[in-house]
């Protein structure tokens, strides 16, 4: 069962030694991310996208111009969270 996250733009995500934070929405079915490596992100509602090695990432469904919702699939060994600031 995958972790599924509401977030809006800057918001950033915890996982395991990693981040990442929305840095856009570029449609209901797709938006870009960007890691604490500087790499960007493409992620889907059509497909996971591999963050990092056991953990991939997807929209969930009804995203609008200004909330999404990222779904996480992972081991629950690894820690997924919302940073809050």
């Amino acid at each position: 069962m995958a972790l599924t996250l509401g977030v809006k733009i800057g918001d950033v995500i915890d996982v395991a030694e990693h981040w990442i934070a929305v840095l856009s929405i570029d449609s209901r079915d797709s938006a870009t991310l960007i890691s604490n490596e500087g790499r960007k992100i493409e992620v889907s509602a059509h497909g996971m996208t591999e963050m990092v090695p056991e953990v991939w990432i997807g929209l969930g469904p009804d995203a609008t111009r200004s909330r999404l919702r990222l779904l996480f699939e992972a081991p629950r060994n690894i820690a997924i969270t919302r940073r809050h600031d």
